[in-house]
This record gives C-alpha cells, structure tokens and sequence, in this order.
C-alpha cells in the first residue's frame, strides 16, 4: 500500500514536471502551401516562444550549445538525409524571456529534396539550458515533377570569349497539380543544372499560352488569366525575370510577336491591366513568403513578437512570377 502510494505520488510529481517544461517553450511549423513543384524552393517557417522565464542564446560554449533540425521523412518512413557538408548554424540565436522569433529556413538547401512524393515534415529544438529537446507538429507537401507541356532548347554564347564551347538551355513549361488548382511553372536547366523553377500561375481551362525566345535566347510567355487579360514574363537564360506585367484586351488582343529577321520579340496590343479591377489576386488564397511570417493579430499574444530571423538569407525568398 506504501509502496503503491509512493509510486502514485512519483508518477503525479513527473508528469507535473512534465507539463510544466513542456510549456516553457515552443515549437510551430508552417509552410505558405503544400504542394511543390520538383527543385522549387522550399521554405519553412519556424516559429519559436519562449516562456521558460529566462534568455536563450545559442552559441560555442557548452552551456549555449542548441540546434534546430528537421525530421523529413518520405511516404514509406525513410529518413531524408541532410546534405553532405550542410548545417543549419543557430550561433548567436538570442530569445528573450516571453519572446516569439520566426525562422525562414530553405529546407532544400540543408536536406535532399531533390525527390519526388509526399513528405511529412517537423522542426525539433534542442537546448543545453532547457529540460527538453521540443518539436513541432507533423505538416505535410507534396513534390511532384509535374507534366511538360511545352519545351524548347536553346543555345548560348560562351560567357568565356571561346566560340568553339557550346552552351545549351531548356526551357520547360510544366503543369503541376497544386492544391485543387493546376499551375504552370517555368524550369531552366541543362544537362547538368536546374538554373530556376519560377511559378507562373493558374492553368485557365480552354485557353492557351504563348511562348518565345528572342535573338538573345530570353523567353517571352504570355499567359491568360482570365478572358480578357494577360500575364507577360520574360527571363533571362539563368530564369531571372526580366518583365513581369499585366494586360487586357481593349480594340487590341495583347500578343507576342517575333520579327522573322531580327528575332526581337515584343508584346503588342491590349492596355495596361489594373489589379483587383480587371484581374483578381493571382495568388489564389495561397500565402507568400512575407505572409506567412507574419503573426496574427486575431490570436491572444500575450509573448512579444521579436520578428524575423533568416538563416536564408543568402537565398531570399523569391516570389512565384504571379505574387506581387
């Protein structure tokens, strides 16, 4: 009977003790969608709290040693491996008492997902001067290739002043499957690289996009985002984005033209098209970077906001080609 009380009276004080480290600090994880199209950037966003009532500083020295890391694990359980040579460096990390940090971290960056399927994903810290290592729920993204639908290779003068090398670039337009909405997305590689995957916007049924390459081997897309209005993108051989611009029908459809000698390519026709007038939000409810590192304000915060910390930043988020 003694023994069973004290055993009753052991069990109530851990699990007491328990919940009350587990409450000293949090985790949360959050990604602006869910589904991704193969080599596109992949960021999370990782939200700390700290309600241990003392700072938090990471650093070299034993007592502020700490990590953040992910658990990424493929639909049949494999653990996905962290890039050789790449970890995620927390040093000089500092919470205060009370305090809420976000984290921008490029996932793609420190882990092998150069893969495709279904991933289910969470954060998990880890602190020499808190009880616990604490983690966050499980969140899941898709990662698909996507279907191309359009394609065409390209050649480039050397950058080196040798006219005997032969530069090549692909571009594809793919078709990818997001959630509960198909997207096109641009990919520029060649044998050997992914240059970039640049999300271009909705797949509007029964109406087609156009697409051509200049004299300097840049694309030109104009893609339809309604029935009267386009999207006009041009990207350089690397996929950075040279326009990116809006256009209605008014007397002139709005068209890519190709002079036949020259190679120039120009958008012709149409006006000027103005957001939220002639064309709705192009990004369809889906959260860009900068919106999902904000807190909400409709939430009690009784923690202050210490705002933005990004272990990315040599790698900022690009916006999709339709998030303004």
């Amino acid at each position: 009977m003694v023994k069973s009380w004290k055993v009753g009276a052991i069990t109530f004080l851990f699990i007491m003790f328990f919940s009350t480290a587990y409450g000293q600090f949090s985790v949360s994880l959050r990604f602006n969608r869910s589904r991704y199209m193969l080599y596109e950037r992949i960021y999370a966003c990782v939200t700390l709290r700290n309600d241990s009532g003392k700072p938090l500083l990471f650093g070299k020295r034993p007592e502020l040693q700490g990590f953040i890391l992910f658990d990424i694990r493929d639909s049949s359980n494999r653990l996905i491996q962290r890039r050789k040579g790449m970890e995620i460096s927390v040093d000089g990390l500092y919470i205060a008492p009370g305090e809420i940090k976000n984290m921008v971290i490029p996932l793609n960056k420190y882990y092998d997902l150069d893969k495709e399927g279904v991933f289910h994903i969470h954060a998990y810290v880890s602190h020499n001067n808190i009880p616990y290592e604490y983690r966050s729920k499980d969140e899941l993204i898709r990662i698909s290739a996507g279907a191309v639908v359009w394609q065409k290779v390209v050649g480039l003068p050397s950058r080196t002043g040798d006219d005997d090398r032969h530069i090549e670039r692909r571009y594809s337009v793919c078709k990818v499957e997001g959630d509960g909405t198909k997207y096109y997305y641009l990919r520029v590689e060649d044998d050997g690289k992914v240059y970039a995957v640049t999300r271009l916007g909705m797949v509007m049924s029964h109406m087609n996009f156009s697409a051509q390459v200049d004299m300097l081997s840049r694309i030109h897309l104009l893609m339809p985002v309604g029935p009267r209005v386009y999207h006009y993108m041009a990207f350089n051989a690397d996929g950075m984005t040279l326009e990116n611009s809006y256009w209605k029908t008014s007397g002139t459809v709005p068209m890519l033209y190709r002079n036949p000698k020259s190679g120039v390519v120009s958008r012709m026709g149409g006006v000027p098209a103005r957001k939220g007038i002639d064309y709705d939000d192009p990004k369809q409810g889906a959260l860009t970077i900068s919106e999902l590192l904000e807190e909400s304000n409709s939430k009690p915060q009784p923690a202050a906001d210490g705002g933005l910390v990004d272990l990315g930043k040599d790698l900022m988020p690009v916006k999709a080609a339709d998030e303004d």
